[in-house]
């Protein structure tokens, strides 16, 4: 009856040594919401974001960040990481950063990795991302900042182009004196 199992057990050994190395290679997603950024408003409209994770386990990830703001805005983001040596045990790499559909420039891979954008919209009452795909040796970690300022408004610029107009104008039809000597 064992020998009858053997040829069984093998092809179950077998199939279970293929498909550790596929297990490796799975991409954790985390989904995060606006409590997992420390948004603080400003009296003048903007608002500052700090936000990262530390610890962050061995493998590749996926980190998702969701924020709404109440208004219609700009926004700039900066992300690091830091390691004591290249492909350590506290070594992250960076893949990519995606900010509402705009991808993050600046140094991927390496010992410290530092992207950034500037002038994302922001869109009011609706659902932001910023979407950080990266892999983590070990004990991995990195930190993010964000800050945020209104948009001028369609009538602020609307008047402001008025205002040029008007100073335009007013330049242009400035009459010249003549001085005549005798």
């Amino acid at each position: 009856m064992i020998t009858k199992l053997l040829p069984a057990l093998g092809a179950i050994a077998a199939v279970a040594s293929f498909s550790a190395p596929a297990q490796a290679a799975t991409v954790v997603t985390t989904n995060y919401t606006g409590a997992n950024m420390n948004i603080v408003p400003g009296a003048d409209g903007t608002y500052s974001a700090n936000f990262g994770k530390s610890g962050i386990v061995k493998g590749n990830f996926q980190h998702i960040y969701t924020f709404t703001l109440p208004a219609y805005l700009t926004g700039s983001a900066s992300i690091t990481t830091s390691a004591v040596k290249l492909k350590a045990a506290n070594d992250l790499d960076l893949f990519s950063v995606v900010f509402n559909g705009i991808a993050l420039t600046g140094t991927y891979g390496g010992l410290n990795e530092a992207v950034f954008v500037n002038d994302v919209p922001i869109v009011a009452g609706k659902p932001n991302t910023i979407v950080i795909n990266g892999m983590s040796r070990g004990n991995g970690s990195y930190g993010a900042q964000a800050t945020f300022a209104p948009v001028p408004e369609p009538a602020s610029w609307a008047m402001m182009i008025g205002g040029f107009a008007f100073v335009g104008g007013a330049l242009r039809r400035r009459q010249s004196v003549r001085v005549a000597f005798a």
